[in-house]
């Protein structure tokens, strides 16, 4: 995705681009101290940018533009495809999910005898799910019973919770992210 931006008369031309992905993470704002002013005067003059080191906080980084430093092309390709990865899990997971949406299947002569529908038979798959999918499945579920009307009027108090269990798939995913990142690093920085 390309940006268009004007640069007014005696402003620097800006180093990089919102979007683009740098060693501090992706660029989310931008801001120009032109001369003259007093945020030049307190700070320097040029562009300031912010960036946003992980998505899952809410925490930026303000950086000069000189302290901005551009991924190498392996590293670019490394965590795009890591992205990609990630999407084609979510992906799998809606398809399994849709894949195992149990088909109810109503017959004029069972409507008419009150037989019960016939279910239709679950599909399995050619290979399982991966784990990151079953972690997405059960995170989406305690989801749902966390706010299921019965389950909110339960007066239900066990010494572990549905929070408990949401952390503990939280650190399973982690640290299988984290093992899947030494993974990718071994990858691109063998040893030898």
């Amino acid at each position: 995705m390309e940006y268009t931006i004007s640069i007014p008369q005696g402003w620097q031309c800006p180093w990089f681009t919102f979007g683009q992905r740098t060693q501090q993470g992706p660029i989310i704002g931008m801001k120009y101290y032109p001369a003259g002013t007093f945020l030049a005067s307190e700070y320097g003059e040029g562009w300031r940018y912010i960036l946003m080191p992980d998505k899952r906080y809410e925490d930026e980084e303000h950086r000069v533009e000189n302290e901005v430093k551009l991924l190498t092309p392996e590293e670019l390709k490394t965590q795009i495809q890591a992205e990609i990865d990630h999407h084609s899990r979510q992906l799998e997971l809606l398809k399994f999910e849709l894949e195992t949406i149990p088909a109810t299947v109503a017959t004029a002569e069972s409507a008419v005898n009150n037989e019960a529908p016939i279910q239709q038979q679950q599909k399995s798959w050619d290979s399982p799910p991966t784990l990151q999918s079953f972690i997405d499945a059960a995170q989406l579920i305690l989801r749902e019973i966390a706010k299921h009307p019965d389950f909110v009027t339960l007066e239900y108090q066990p010494d572990l919770t549905v929070a408990d269990a949401q952390t503990a798939l939280s650190y399973l995913q982690s640290g299988l992210e984290d093992s899947q990142k030494f993974d990718i690093t071994a990858n691109i920085f063998p040893e030898g």
